[in-house]
């Protein structure tokens, strides 16, 4: 009972200022160095980290999209997915086909398998080889109808090399497209893009 006592004397007197109000904190006079050691600590423990299983999802995700937009000549839809060098590349070989009266025919049968290849980066900004090798039907038809490249019936299985970048301290969560590259049957690496 004394200590209840005391206490409540010791945030009567402690808590009130001397016109009797109670005490406001004054941060105003503080420098931002004061303050520093709670800024280390928010940085230490909010510290983006990369987490794989996330990124092999949206990457699966991301490579049949971009594989569809690219082959229906979607530029709406694959610009906000790679880097502007990567989409000026993919809009010229778009327009080029446009001119020649050129019809991409792509069927997705689906990704066989997955794999990262390297993960790299430079503070928060990562950098992420992915290796996809999917099942599709593609070809292109001249105006006619004809097909003019590939194979309209013929599943064919490919291997894709591809690089993301994302700087992971960013608010977007969008890995951009960053290069591509192919290999053929014959294990040889063959540049896309």
């Amino acid at each position: 009972m004394i200590a209840g006592f005391i206490f409540l004397r010791l945030r009567n007197v402690l808590g009130k200022g001397a016109d009797n109000s109670p005490i406001k904190p004054n941060f105003a006079n503080k420098s931002r160095d004061d303050f520093s050691f709670v800024k280390e600590v928010r940085t230490e423990s909010n510290k983006p980290v990369f987490d794989e299983a996330s990124f092999k999802k949206g990457a699966e995700y991301a490579y049949e999209m971009i594989i569809n937009a690219f082959a229906k000549g979607d530029k709406q839809s694959l610009k906000p997915l790679l880097t502007k060098k990567l989409y000026l590349d993919f809009e010229k070989i778009i327009d080029d086909r446009n001119e020649k009266k050129l019809t991409s025919s792509l069927t997705f049968i689906g990704i066989e398998k997955m794999s990262i290849d390297k993960v790299s980066n430079v503070n928060t900004k990562y950098k992420v080889t992915a290796r996809f090798i999917s099942q599709i039907i593609n070809c292109l038809k001249n105006e006619k109808g004809e097909v003019v490249e590939g194979d309209a019936e013929k599943t064919k299985t490919t291997t894709d090399v591809w690089s993301f970048e994302r700087d992971l301290k960013d608010s977007d969560p969008t890995w951009y497209l960053t290069e591509l590259s192919a290999e053929t049957e014959n294990s040889e690496k063959e540049t896309k893009h």
